[in-house]
């Protein structure tokens, strides 16, 4: 230090202090800013590092010994600097312990992990709603056109799988998402009930949206669904309207209840076993739409991706699922993704190199080996199952909907979301009734549902048969 003039010496350690004290100004403004930021303002990120580390520069350069002793105070005064690498520290802890590290073994460590938030604040409940339904419909839509094909067909029917198919570049929904959008608007008008009597009136609202979806002439429409709704027009109530069956059907459109109430696993279980038992009563199909509405609630809710390990042991505490060897699919799931598989080799192994099949067994542990890898990626997550082949539009609308939970709208690439080719229900209408459904879970109340024009959707049926039937007959042609 002798060597540069003391002069100088204190020029460059009052300029590196003094743009400390403006960073660790900054920062605490910026804190104290985002305490009082309603729940929607965005707030500028923090300072990091820089004002703490220049501080203790400016202090350390300085010409007297009793002032360089203190050049550790600086990055404990910056919030964005010594504060900020602590949180830091411990959110890797966190993630460490939680992947069984042998860190797990320190007392002080763990309870440090455990002071770092795992779940979003209430407010983001909207957002995880809206991403659930948009991803829904996007992946279902990217999907649809290359349902039932073999892996090897549809790469050469599809070389590039990056948009839309069905009909000069643009994409329209099937069932996957009429349901998942009918159990919505059932979920607003019973979201004020409680856990004792929510079940009864689901099941009694979503009977009849069910009946009427049929009158509708749907496209597409599974066998079991079919003789259900056939039932509940025989005048079988909803709890008798189910066949034996294990069928994806309720998988596809339970995603939805684990975002709205996963935080309530009495209540989530009840919704979901009574949208399962009105048309599927197989206890395999509840068990896989239970595991499917607890990926939606740890995507939407984890602040950083769920490791296999934690949704595994999340999935074993539910008691509802232990005698129907779901627990045991999942597990599988674990290993072969610690045995660094992809989906492909996975979905071979358990049966489905020709394709995912429509058996809940098959789709739901697959969807949740894409989701477990690719939890903030929607485009890699559902284009990798898409490439399965076999149910592509259902295990993509699974896959969509547990990423989409997890990223929100802003995560589902805009693209996609603009060559959506749907009326009446548009993107704008599906986040309508997103926005209407979180307002009722978050407030514990019932609604009127958002309002749709029954003529519309008629003649949106009848074209979208039509289109169908041409892509089918396309379908005939080469390449083989």
């Amino acid at each position: 230090m002798n060597a540069i003039h003391p002069a100088v010496q204190w020029l460059v350690s009052g300029l590196l202090v003094v743009f400390f004290v403006l960073c660790a100004a900054a920062n605490a403004h910026l804190v104290i800013r985002s305490m009082r930021a309603r729940p929607d303002e965005q707030v500028p990120s923090l300072i990091p590092i820089v004002g703490g580390g220049l501080g203790a520069i400016g202090l350390y350069v300085a010409p007297m010994d009793e002032i360089r002793a203190y050049a550790w105070l600086p990055p404990l005064l910056d919030i964005g600097c010594g504060p900020y690498l602590v949180l830091i520290v411990i959110a890797v802890l966190r993630e460490t312990i939680a992947s069984g590290s042998w860190l797990t073994h320190v007392p002080f460590l763990r309870y440090l992990a455990k002071q770092v938030p795992t779940t979003r604040e209430p407010f983001e409940k909207e957002e995880a709603i809206i991403g659930c339904i948009l991803g829904t419909a996007v992946g279902d839509a990217l999907g649809l056109a290359c349902e039932g094909l073999s892996r090897r067909r549809q790469r050469r029917l599809f070389p590039d799988i990056s948009g839309y198919h069905l009909i000069l570049g643009k994409g329209m929904t099937s069932d996957d998402t009429e349901h998942t959008l009918m159990l919505a608007q059932s979920l607003i008008e019973t979201g004020g009930y409680g856990t004792d009597l929510v079940a009864k009136k689901f099941t009694r609202n979503f009977a009849w949206r069910l009946r009427f979806w049929l009158l509708g002439l749907p496209a597409g429409i599974g066998m079991a669904t079919l003789r259900a709704i056939v039932k509940l027009w025989l005048g079988f109530p909803g709890k008798y309207s189910g066949v034996w069956s294990a069928g994806n059907a309720p998988a596809m459109r339970a995603a939805l209840t684990g975002v709205c109430y996963g935080q309530d696993r009495d209540k989530m279980s009840a919704l979901v076993r009574a949208a399962t038992r009105i048309t599927h009563t197989d206890p395999k199909a509840e068990a896989g739409a239970l595991a499917v509405a607890l990926a939606a609630h740890l995507s939407a809710t984890r602040m950083v991706p769920v490791t296999p390990a934690q949704y595994l042991e999340e999935l074993d505490a539910l008691p509802d699922v232990h005698a129907f060897g779901i627990c045991e699919l999942v597990d599988g799931v674990c290993s072969s993704i610690a045995a660094g598989e992809t989906g492909e080799t996975y979905a071979e192994r358990i049966g489905c190199a020709n394709g995912v099949t429509g058996y809940v067994n098959h789709t739901v542990p697959v969807a949740l080996h894409v989701w477990l890898r690719h939890q903030r990626d929607y485009r890699a997550a559902v284009t990798e199952v898409i490439r399965l082949g076999g149910d592509t539009d259902t295990a993509a609308a699974i896959v969509g909907a547990l990423v989409g939970a997890g990223v929100g709208k802003a995560g589902i690439p805009p693209q996609w979301l603009a060559d959506l080719w749907e009326r009446p229900r548009t993107v704008a209408w599906m986040e309508k009734v997103g926005t209407k459904l979180a307002e009722t879970c978050t407030k514990r109340e019932s609604a009127s549902a958002v309002p749709l024009n029954a003529l519309a959707l008629l003649l949106r049926n009848a074209v979208f048969l039509v289109i169908v039937l041409l892509h089918g007959f396309r379908r005939l042609l080469p390449p083989y």
